[in-house]
C-alpha cells in the first residue's frame, strides 16, 4: 500500500511517499518469525559451552576448539533470537518494516531475513 502525504510550506510542496506493508505479508512474516524462534530455541537447548573429550593433551586441545565453536554458535543464536523478538515487538506496535531511524526495509529484504534491522 502506498500513502502519499503532501505538506505545503511557504509555496513549497513537500511530498512524502510511504510504503506500508500489507497485513497478509505481516502475518506471514510473524508466522515465519515464530517458527524460526522455536527452531533456534530448540537448537540452543542442545548446545553446551563445554565438551568433555578426555584427559589426553590432544583431546584437551580439541575440547578448546569445540568449546570455542560452541560459544560462537550460542552467541549467534542468542543474537538472532533477540532480533526476532525485536521484530515481533515491531509487528505488535505497528512499526515492522522500518529500522530504528524510521527508514523503510523492503519487502524483498524482509522475505529473505524477516528480522532485518537495516534497510541496506
Amino acid at each position: 500500500m502506498v500513502i502519499i502525504k503532501e505538506v505545503k510550506i511557504r509555496n513549497v510542496v513537500i511530498i512524502k511517499i510511504t510504503y506500508m506493508l500489507a497485513q497478509t505479508f505481516i502475518e506471514e512474516m510473524k508466522h515465519n518469525l515464530l517458527e524460526k524462534q522455536k527452531q533456534l530455541a530448540q537448537e540452543l537447548v542442545g548446545l553446551s559451552t563445554h565438551t568433555e573429550m578426555g584427559d589426553d593433551e590432544d583431546e584437551n586441545a580439541e575440547e578448546v576448539n569445540v568449546d570455542e565453536v560452541s560459544r560462537d554458535v550460542i552467541a549467534r543464536i542468542t543474537k538472532d533470537l533477540e532480533r526476532i523478538e525485536k521484530a515481533l515487538v515491531k509487528i505488535e506496535n505497528g512499526s515492522y518494516g522500518t529500522d530504528d531511524e524510521g527508514n523503510e526495509i523492503s519487502e524483498e529484504r524482509l522475505r529473505v531475513l524477516p528480522w532485518a534491522e537495516k534497510a541496506i
